[in-house]
C-alpha cells in the first residue's frame, strides 16, 4: 500500500516500522532514524542490554546515477552508533 501525504523519506520508513511494530507485537521492537531529505536512514533494535543491530542505508550518486548503499552494524551501542555514523558520512563526502 503506498502512503499519501507522508514529507520524506524518513516518514515513510517510520510509518512501516510503526505498523511492523503493531502487527508483530515482538519483544525486539524495531526502531528508525534519519535525517531530513532522507539521505540517511536507519532500521536498529536492542538484540541485548547495551548492544545495538543498525542497518544503514545512504542515499548517493554513483556514476550519475542514483543509489542506496547498505551497510550493517552490530556490537556496543555507544561505539557502533559511532561507526555507523561515519561510514555514512564517508559515503556521503561529509569529514570525519
Amino acid at each position: 500500500m503506498a502512503e499519501s501525504g507522508l514529507k520524506d523519506a524518513m516518514d515513510v520508513l517510520q510509518a512501516w516500522v510503526d505498523q511492523y511494530n503493531a502487527r508483530a507485537g515482538s519483544k525486539i521492537v524495531l526502531a528508525s532514524g534519519g535525517e531530513a531529505g532522507g539521505a540517511q536512514l536507519r532500521l536498529k533494535y536492542t538484540p541485548a542490554e547495551g548492544t545495538i543491530s543498525i542497518l544503514h542505508l545512504v542515499a548517493v550518486t554513483s556514476d550519475g546515477q542514483p543509489a542506496i548503499l547498505v551497510s550493517r552494524f552490530e556490537g556496543p551501542t555507544a561505539e557502533t552508533s559511532v561507526q555507523a555514523g561515519l561510514w555514512a558520512s564517508g559515503q556521503l563526502g561529509r569529514r570525519h
